[in-house]
């Protein structure tokens, strides 16, 4: 089934359209995600290769392909520096940041890869105490 996926960058200098089939939703552990996105992981949608429509800002969005043998691509906007879809190297997936969605991926997170690269400080767990925003001072 195609869906409309819908999204921008946190500044709002880049917005985009996709329209296409979502393949699966997963966490990338790997080593790389972890640099780019400064966090745990990457929360990344798999879309069905298809065009992305740059609705504004297509001149801000760049692409970045590591040349270290290890296939890795991170595309971005130049103002604030958010993630943004791309289409990897092979050309088989298009490959969507989830944080950049305006519009609710049809999918919940279904895995976690890379999880042989996950640094020992790093956890995924229901039990840790959670707070609505900040944490409590």
């Amino acid at each position: 089934m195609t869906d409309v996926f819908e999204g921008s960058c946190f500044c709002s200098a880049v917005h985009y359209r996709i329209a296409s089939t979502a393949q699966q939703f997963y966490y990338c552990e790997c080593a790389q995600c972890r640099k780019m996105t400064g966090s745990i992981a990457a929360t990344n949608l798999r879309l069905a290769p298809a065009p992305i429509e740059w609705l504004a800002g297509a001149e801000h969005v760049r692409l970045f392909r590591a040349t270290d043998g290890r296939d890795f691509t991170r595309c971005f906007c130049t103002v604030c520096g958010s993630g943004l879809p791309y289409l990897n190297v092979s050309g088989d997936s298009l490959v969507v940041p989830a944080g950049s969605l305006d519009t609710p991926p049809p999918l919940k997170v279904q895995r976690r890869i890379f999880t042989a690269e996950r640094p020992g400080w790093a956890v995924f767990a229901a039990t840790l105490p959670a707070d609505p925003g900040f944490p409590p001072d």
